[in-house]
């Protein structure tokens, strides 16, 4: 089988392609690399793709469109080490006998690793007490925290993150409501969680945490009249996309102080140095670094090329991407 590697960028090329992983392409595929540290574009794509059985994409690579697919006679297989496929990939490419799949698994386990972070950051008040000590205050032994043990969490949207946040949460022993139709009632018990409204979770839960994707459907899905139903103290905690908020509505929120807020999303990506939510006390600010684990970034070519080698050996895909799932994803 003859396969087509599209990341360019050497710094990608250099944390996914370690000796092990490029061994095991070496061992049981004819592998060519596009040319490294130069922009690889679509028309060089739809130029060379007819060579071609698999082809393994990741950030910066250009699009399968329905123009490459039009050339792409022997394509059978699509890896992307990487999570959403919505830039990548045209939605054509469903309507061919090709195998689609991603390393989402990897980006969603750091991103949850990150949200449990967030939880006990926000819930032991670290940024707060950090502070107070650079300011020379030492608050004695009467003062308490939430914590995070024994807490009433809210999970809004299911998915691989919010999966792999279940897990995580299990030593702390938390009673953990669901908002998501895409949860069935088995496996919401199979996960130990309660399905429930959106209103019950903003009403019922002291910590809440976002994991839904962001579709025209759930754009704005907390405004102003969903963040006043939160619980006075309540911690809202974003590492999904930050359109799932209305931004306005959610600095009014936390500006009064009724809330806090851990944030790794934004509307504007960089944030500047005088952004207004960098200046609330009650919020801990994070530079978009869910998928910044350094293992399991390395992990995303090795899950693809895994999931490569069970489809040459006929074995079941573990990580393929149907044209619903697909749908679904975020679009960035």
């Amino acid at each position: 089988m003859r396969i087509l590697i599209t990341v360019w960028k050497k710094e990608l090329k250099d944390l996914f392609f370690g000796e092990e992983v490029q061994t095991k392409l070496r061992d049981h595929f004819e592998v060519d690399w596009v040319p490294e540290g130069v922009r690889y574009e679509e028309t060089q794509l739809e130029r060379e793709i007819s060579r071609y059985d698999a082809v393994l994409t990741s950030w910066g690579s250009p699009k399968i469109t329905a123009n490459v697919l039009s050339q792409a006679a022997n394509l059978k297989f699509i890896g992307h080490a990487g999570g959403t496929l919505i830039p990548y990939v045209d939605p054509d490419v469903f309507q061919r006998n090709i195998k689609v799949v991603n390393a989402n698994t990897a980006l969603a386990k750091s991103t949850a690793e990150l949200a449990i972070a967030l939880m006990l950051a926000g819930a032991w008040n670290i940024c707060g007490y950090r502070d107070e000590l650079r300011s020379g205050i030492w608050g004695g032994n009467g003062g308490t925290v939430s914590g995070l043990y024994g807490q009433s969490v809210g999970l809004i949207g299911i998915g691989e993150v919010a999966r792999e946040v279940i897990a995580l949460l299990r030593p702390f022993h938390t009673k953990i409501r669901l908002c998501s139709p895409y949860c069935t009632p088995d496996e919401a018990e199979q996960l130990g969680v309660q399905l429930c409204g959106l209103d019950e979770l903003l009403r019922e839960s002291s910590i809440v945490s976002l994991h839904d994707t962001l579709t025209p459907e759930t754009r704005g899905m907390l405004g102003k009249e969903e963040l006043r139903k939160l619980q006075t103290g309540a911690l809202l905690v974003n590492t999904a996309r930050a359109a799932l908020i209305d931004e306005e509505a959610l600095y009014n929120e936390l500006a009064s102080g009724r809330i806090r807020a851990a944030l790794d999303v934004y509307y504007r990506e960089p944030l500047s140095g005088d952004d207004p939510f960098l200046r609330l006390p009650n919020v801990v600010c994070m530079p978009h670094i869910g998928a910044f684990s350094a293992y399991w970034k390395s992990q995303l070519a090795a899950m693809v090329i895994d999931e490569l080698l069970r489809f040459t050996s006929g074995a079941p895909l573990l990580r393929e991407i149907t044209l619903e799932r697909f749908l679904r994803m975020t679009s960035h």
